[in-house]
């Protein structure tokens, strides 16, 4: 076997199968979870409307290969069934706990709700679908979870080295996501001619903040914009690979997204590729911000007021009375004087050896 040959072959099983830390993994899949639980309460007003008795969405046949559980449930209260296992499983997901199953039911609610209304979803939710399909197959609840609590406490926030095969198809992903866009972008006419962010920024029925007439009628600005949107993607797309180069085409890929997020309404297409980002984390880099936020929270439980219990006797030993002066017994047994009422109102003690006594 010749020595190129060999070298690929052991590239490639490194790059897919030499143990790391899963600090990377748990980090992805507290964010997504989180942006999931986000998702699915973001169902709340359309469920009804959409899917319910009297729903603008009508049951479709669907095509064959293609499965929704909407077509079982659509029209009936059993989609708040449905959506209540959503929920659950988007928060078991967050804290770790079943983490697999919880993933599973995360992906099968958003594929059943996406599919039964294709024209009502957009980018943003098919890539949601697509992280949890792939935490499905990560070691998500290995640590810093309810599963690894339940397994062995004391090392919760030990983080075990496995094989990143299942975290190296989500990097795949977010790099083809860049590519195969600056492809489709390549043939439209509006990326060409530098006219395309303008005409997307002025789209009233998804524009958030409104972008100054001064940039959107600038021919200079407009292709500045446009071309550079490109130049940003393609960017992210290749040299996220590189590993020096990988923070800076991150950041840049935070501030456009940023950017899209602020000025247009592009549901959760921001969110979902920015958490898909935490793939490429470095495994120390992972580490340090996970025990960073054990560290803040053991902190935490160290401030609050703990209060203290009452001091008890020692066994054997007794209180001894504080010693008192020794009185007088006769003055004590003597009988108190009577006063005297005078003119006046005063009250003036029958004999002076009371008064001295009293004083005493």
């Amino acid at each position: 076997m010749t020595r190129p040959w060999t070298r690929l072959r052991h590239g490639w099983d490194r790059f897919w199968f030499a143990p790391r830390s899963t600090a990377p993994v748990e980090v992805l899949r507290i964010a997504f979870g989180f942006l999931a639980t986000l998702w699915m309460l973001s169902l709340i007003p359309i469920l009804e409307p959409f899917f319910g008795h009297e729903g603008a969405i009508p049951v479709r046949e669907l095509a064959p290969g293609v499965w929704t559980l909407f077509t079982l449930v659509q029209g009936s209260p059993l989609i708040w069934v449905l959506w209540s296992a959503g929920v659950l499983g988007a928060v078991a997901l967050t804290v770790g706990f079943r983490t697999r199953l919880a993933a599973l039911v995360v992906f099968v609610v958003m594929m059943s709700v996406s599919r039964s209304a294709p024209l009502a979803f957009n980018a943003g939710d098919g890539l949601l679908r697509v992280i949890a399909f792939y935490l499905l197959l990560m070691p998500a609840g290995s640590a810093v979870s309810v599963d690894r609590w339940r397994a062995d406490p004391g090392r919760l926030w030990t983080f075990p080295r496995r094989a990143p095969w299942a975290l190296r198809l989500a990097q795949i992903q977010l790099s083809v996501i860049y590519i195969s866009t600056v492809w489709e972008k390549a043939a439209g006419g509006g990326w060409r001619d530098g006219t395309a962010v303008s005409y997307a920024v002025r789209i009233g029925e998804v524009s958030r903040l409104p972008v100054p007439s001064f940039i959107t009628n600038s021919p200079l600005l407009t292709e500045l914009a446009t071309y550079g949107t490109v130049a940003a993607e393609l960017a992210i797309g290749v040299l996220v690979w590189n590993r020096a180069a990988r923070p800076w085409v991150l950041a840049l890929g935070v501030l456009l997204h940023l950017s899209i997020e602020l000025t247009l309404a592009v549901g959760f297409f921001s969110l979902a590729i920015v958490t898909l980002y935490l793939a490429f984390l470095p495994p120390e880099r992972a580490e340090q911000v996970l025990w960073w936020v054990r560290d803040r929270l053991a902190r935490r439980r160290r401030r609050r007021p703990v209060a203290e219990p009452a001091a008890e006797e020692e066994p054997g030993e007794r209180t001894v009375p504080e010693a008192r002066e020794p009185s007088d017994p006769e003055a004590e047994s003597a009988p108190e004087p009577e006063p005297v009422l005078v003119p006046g109102g005063s009250v003036i003690a029958s004999s002076a050896e009371s008064a001295v006594r009293r004083l005493s």
